[in-house]
């Protein structure tokens, strides 16, 4: 029709075919507008996505970040969200909002990826790359009082300092004379970054190195140096007074010493014979023998006089408890046998050097029998160097050892179940029971038993009359001095020796042996043992607190122990003595309740428990004070009648422990050597 009408207006008139083209045009677009504007209004478009995630925050900061998604039909949505490349689970809420945990990312660059498809099939992907950072933390800076100091000859030099830092509570500091990376010692630091450390006896001139490492984010270092220049300079010369060029002022002999040509002499030229003369050029015939030589090596009578103390071959002096208002005079006696294959030691459980028995008040004589292998023989299947597995465990409130001096070596916990030396030090207060410990660390327990729980270097400490020193001075830091390899200090019950703090590294280099045990996190030693974990490597020592190696009496190599004072990392040296035993040991040491089973004290009997088994008051009870004792006592006197006796038998011990108690129970003293104690 329209081709037919348009030739009949081709027929007419041209006017009225462009004016029927020109509506025919309007009506298209007009159609066009209508149709796309209506199709425009009803487009379901891609998904959008929105989130609040910052660019970068600061480690800890944010824990969650929120993502919103939004489409025209909200109940066909899907999302897939990643964080890092996981999957995150979470759902979207019915505000098409999903939370995100960003609490366990560690430092560093994270990636953040939504993917949301609604129903039609069209996505749309969001991505958001951000940074966790740590806090900006101040740079370690060590201050000290001096950079250089003068001192004379033999004298002190005192250094106070300052460790700055924002988190004084992160900060280790180390100290050295020497190479610091070889050898260093901790060096406590106050709450408020001061340190102070004293050197004594200074014979030349040398470098102090301090390095403090502090931070909770990133650790920094500074290191500080202070020269030592000793002033009057040591005049070496010829110091041999038989020699022609002696010089009596020369300090140190440099080897310039020249002597006369000797006159040709006659005597014995025999170098096998006890008076050879090495200088005779003619043997006159005065050669003297020994029938039989003697053995002095390790292990026989002779080594055994030297290293036991209190023996009939050496002159013992009396000693006093500072407990007691009398001059006691107590005198320390120890005797020995060594037969085929044990040495027996019996002792009366006095010490070599004046004491305080502490809260159980008062020492007295006892008669301790002591047994070891004269050959101590390895436990199989005992391998401390990895655990106590398999390796006989010391006992944890009695004898664990005794000292050369015959006193008995106790494990660390107290008559409650602490660790009594933690407790002493002020790791924690021991609120069930008063104890502390005297010189040396020891104290008495029931029936005056005398014993150490750590320590007991005093055994070879003497005080210095001409200073006017007394035992009262001894400090357990005088005994940590690397000038040597520290003497036998006593024995376990395996045989196998226990040394003092000192021995000898893996390059044969003087150093002070340390712990591998650490308190587990958040113990403070209160419920003894079991606060404790054993971490391989951590110290020099393994799990029984030993290691094997050369000692000045050993020279071709033992397993030993060491007493220690401080683990690998600074902390106390928890087990102080012995943990367990690397060799094999029978537990038939007499030590005042031959034959008595003491086992169970604290659960079936002791105090506020009951009464001990027949036998076990002169030691095995553990470390219960002169009170406790007494308690059990009355627990087992007379019928309940006898209940007001009781108590005013009670009010009169309270009065004696009051009255032989000192005024303040410190820990023993410190020496100008070490950096002294924070209080």
């Amino acid at each position: 029709m329209l081709p037919h009408l348009l030739g009949n207006m081709a027929e007419g008139n041209g006017a009225a075919r462009s004016l029927f083209l020109s509506g025919l045009m309007i009506t298209s677009v007009m159609t066009g507008i209508l149709f796309f504007g209506i199709e425009e209004e009803g487009v379901n478009g891609s998904p959008s996505i929105e989130s609040d995630v910052p660019d970068s925050m600061l480690f800890g900061e944010i824990e969650t970040v929120n993502i919103t998604v939004y489409d025209e039909e909200m109940s066909g949505l899907s999302v897939l969200i990643t964080l890092n490349g996981e999957e995150v689970k979470n759902q979207l809420d019915s505000k098409g909002v999903i939370s995100v945990d960003i609490s366990s990312l560690d430092v560093g660059s994270h990636a953040l990826r939504v993917v949301a498809t609604d129903s039609l099939g069209q996505d749309s992907t969001w991505t958001k790359i951000f940074s966790i950072n740590y806090p900006e933390e101040s740079q370690t800076v060590i201050s000290t009082s001096v950079e250089e100091i003068e001192v004379y000859k033999g004298g002190i030099a005192p250094i106070i300092g300052n460790v700055i830092h924002d988190s004084i509570d992160t900060c280790t500091l180390r100290w050295s004379t020497g190479d610091l990376s070889e050898s260093s010692l901790g060096l406590p630091i106050g709450e408020d970054g001061s340190f102070d450390l004293e050197l004594s006896n200074i014979q030349a001139n040398e470098t102090l190195s301090i390095e403090a490492s502090c931070g909770t984010w990133t650790e920094t270092s500074f290191l500080a140096t202070i020269n030592i220049i000793v002033i009057d300079e040591i005049v070496r010369g010829c110091t041999d007074p038989e020699a022609d060029n002696f010089e009596e002022g020369a300090d140190e002999d440099d080897g310039s010493c020249e002597y006369a040509e000797p006159e040709p002499e006659d005597g014995c030229t025999d170098p096998v014979a006890n008076n050879y003369d090495s200088m005779a050029q003619e043997d006159d015939g005065s050669c003297e023998y020994d029938p039989d030589p003697v053995d002095n090596g390790t292990g026989s009578q002779s080594w055994w006089e030297g290293v036991l103390l209190c023996d009939s071959t050496e002159q013992v002096e009396p000693v006093d408890d500072y407990n007691t208002t009398e001059s006691d005079n107590h005198l320390c006696q120890l005797s020995f046998e060594i037969g085929e294959t044990e040495i027996v030691i019996g002792s009366n459980g006095i010490p070599n050097h004046d004491l305080e028995s502490g809260p159980g008040c008062c020492t007295s004589e006892q008669s301790h029998q002591w047994r070891i292998p004269l050959v101590p023989n390895n436990q199989t299947g005992c391998d401390p160097s990895i655990s106590t597995d398999g390796c006989t465990m010391a006992p944890e409130r009695d004898a664990v050892a005794f000292a050369v001096n015959g006193v008995p070596i106790f494990g660390p916990e107290d008559g409650p179940g602490g660790d009594a030396v933690a407790g002493q030090e002020g790791a924690y207060e021991e609120d069930r029971q008063h104890i502390w410990m005297g010189i040396c660390h020891g104290h008495s327990g029931p029936g005056g038993a005398y014993h150490y729980h750590a320590d007991a270097n005093c055994a070879h400490w003497h005080p210095d009359e001409e200073t006017n020193q007394s035992w009262s001075d001894y400090s357990i830091e005088s005994s940590r001095t690397l000038s040597e390899h520290s003497a036998i200090v006593g024995f376990a019950f395996d045989g196998y020796p226990i040394y003092g703090f000192v021995g000898w590294d893996e390059e044969g280099n003087i150093s002070e042996m340390t712990s591998s045990y650490r308190l587990k996190n958040g113990e403070t030693g209160y419920n003894g043992i079991d606060d404790y974990e054993y971490v391989p490597g951590l110290g020099d020592l393994d799990s029984c607190n030993g290691e094997y190696g050369p000692t000045p009496d050993y020279p071709e190599g033992i397993y030993h122990y060491h007493t220690t004072w401080e683990n690998g990392e600074g902390g106390i040296g928890f087990p102080y003595f012995i943990n367990c035993y690397r060799g094999e040991v029978s537990f038939g040491n007499d030590d005042g309740g031959e034959g008595a089973d003491c086992s169970g004290h604290g659960e079936t009997w002791g105090p506020g428990i009951g009464p001990p088994p027949e036998g076990c008051e002169g030691g095995h009870s553990g470390q219960s004070s002169e009170v406790s004792a007494i308690v059990g006592v009355l627990s087992r006197a007379g019928p309940p009648s006898g209940g007001l006796l009781a108590m005013l038998m009670m009010a009169v011990i309270f009065v004696r422990v009051l009255a032989f108690s000192p005024v303040s129970p410190n820990p023993v003293g410190t020496t100008v050597v070490y950096p002294r104690a924070q209080v």
